[in-house]
């Protein structure tokens, strides 16, 4: 289920359960992501059951599901993450498909728009100073400018001693999620048997 917390007291406040609305008898509910529009609709992606992509509106009534497992467009294999993009002029929501390598871009409608291809098992976004952060769970990390342009990959791992991935501090093993604070430090988790949670110091370039 998506879980809203209270902000002051961090008691539950709302659950969201898979919509019984969208017509769909699913046997298994086990969302991955959550992400809020600025109007206040709601989007969560079953990443780990159905496949599918539900919208609510910001009093929690079911607008719209789509998806299903599958390669084509408006289908998915492990849509891990999601996220509304507010760089553009209209924002717009990006779908981690992590299995199939790609990111699926709709409208806030959710009529598929375009792909952006490229990524390695991308995991979920985080946008900060104007890019896009995705961990990707092939062994990088890529940030997006406003125009989907790569800025940077970093870390790739790609090559190095599989034994030594989760002990080498210069790549990464499995990135799965990052968030950037507010003076540009960039932090960074990676799903290993051991876990480990980096930190990248941000230095401003000057010319």
């Amino acid at each position: 289920e998506g879980i809203k917390f209270s902000a002051e007291t961090g008691d539950i406040v709302l659950k969201l359960p898979f919509p019984k609305e969208s017509g769909l008898d699913l046997q298994k509910f086990s969302p991955t992501a959550i992400t809020v529009a600025p109007n206040g609709d709601i989007y969560v992606v079953d990443g780990y059951g159905s496949q599918r992509v539900s919208r609510f509106d910001k009093n929690f009534k079911h607008i719209k599901t789509i998806g299903a497992k599958g390669k084509e467009h408006g289908q998915f294999t492990t849509n891990h993450g999601v996220w509304v993009n507010t760089l553009k002029k209209e924002p717009e929501l990006y779908i981690a498909d992590r299995a199939n390598d790609r990111i699926e871009i709709f409208s806030l409608d959710m009529d598929y728009k375009r792909t952006i291809p490229g990524v390695r098992k991308p995991c979920c976004f985080y946008q900060a100073n104007g890019q896009i952060f995705i961990p990707e769970l092939d062994k990088r990390v890529t940030i997006l400018d406003d125009k989907d342009a790569v800025v940077a990959q970093l870390g790739d791992g790609t090559g190095v001693d599989p034994k030594q991935l989760d002990k080498n501090p210069q790549v990464f093993a499995t990135p799965h999620a990052v968030t950037v604070a507010s003076n540009g430090d960039l932090y960074v988790t990676e799903w290993l048997p051991n876990a480990r949670v980096r930190k990248f110091k941000h230095t401003p370039t000057t010319v």
